[in-house]
């Protein structure tokens, strides 16, 4: 069994490398073999939204590194990936690969058989709004199956290090996607502190038409008052077809491919309307 760690930090040995490789060594020590892939390290370049690895099945066009990425991943049986916060949300370099992660979708619609666990890091609590749930996103986009995740907090580098609670769930966080990756996908579940939506485990919902929907997984709850507390009562019918659900993944990526032959037809009608802004501003 392999289990990859993959490391979306610029800090060398930061509390990011040190939480992930504390992950790595306890599932070493229950007899995986470990990799790691330092993200920071790759030279990965923007999407540049040709949609040909969608329109046209193609491979990516973009020579850099996102391919040594797709091997790692292809070549591990459950993976763990750790990132830093920087102003709300993780690095850069996680947003990065997502955005080159549609050319996973068309081929993977949707997987989600190999098992993965999250780490955040923060330096300040209630600074890190979007952290976890970007990751949540970097996995479902790569088709793994989330059944654990924490977020920490340190500041200095390595100073997570000093926090021998953190250490410790760190350590589990290792046990828990090895234990999983050990059974059939059917057989995998979540393993981590349960948050409000009881498929992301994140807490960013908005209020549409009287129901609370959460913003990753489009999960569906009605918001009820008992006792001066709130309680959602969730929709079944959203929790069983969610966003990253096969069913809705297919319906959506049928929505994009029936777009070409629509935009085809009205391609000369949009040239000849774009021209207009091609030489503006017009140089005097």
């Amino acid at each position: 069994m392999k289990v990859l760690g993959l490391i979306g930090s610029y800090r060398k040995s930061g509390n990011t490398e040190v939480l992930v490789k504390e992950a790595l060594m306890e599932a070493q020590k229950l007899g995986a073999q470990v990799d790691v892939l330092r993200l920071t390290d790759l030279k990965i370049e923007p999407c540049k939204g040709c949609m040909a690895c969608v329109f046209k099945q193609e491979e990516c066009k973009i020579r850099d590194d996102w391919n040594i990425f797709r091997k790692k991943l292809d070549e591990s049986d459950a993976v763990i990936i750790g990132a830093p916060t920087y102003l709300l949300g993780p690095a850069g370099i996680v947003k990065m690969i997502i955005d080159r992660n549609i050319a996973f979708q068309t081929r993977t619609l949707h997987g989600g058989s190999k098992p993965g666990a999250i780490i955040g890091v923060a330096g300040i609590k209630g600074w890190e709004p979007f952290t976890m749930a970007l990751l949540n996103v970097f996995m479902f986009t790569c088709g793994i199956k989330v059944v654990d995740q924490a977020i920490f907090y340190a500041q200095g580098p390595g100073e997570i290090l000093l926090d021998e609670t953190a250490m410790e769930r760190a350590k589990k966080l290792g046990k828990n996607v090895l234990q999983a990756a050990n059974k059939p996908a059917e057989d995998q579940t979540y393993l981590g502190e349960q948050g409000v939506c009881p498929v992301c485990h994140q807490n960013l919902f908005s209020l549409k038409n009287g129901f609370l929907e959460c913003a990753l997984c489009q999960v569906k709850a009605k918001p009820e008052i008992i006792n001066n507390k709130i309680r959602l009562s969730f929709d079944r019918e959203s929790l069983k077809a969610h966003r990253w659900s096969e069913a809705l993944f297919e319906k959506f990526f049928s929505a994009i491919l029936d777009s070409g032959p629509r935009f085809l037809s009205q391609k000369d009608e949009i040239k000849k309307r774009a021209e207009r802004y091609i030489n503006f501003p017009h140089t005097i």
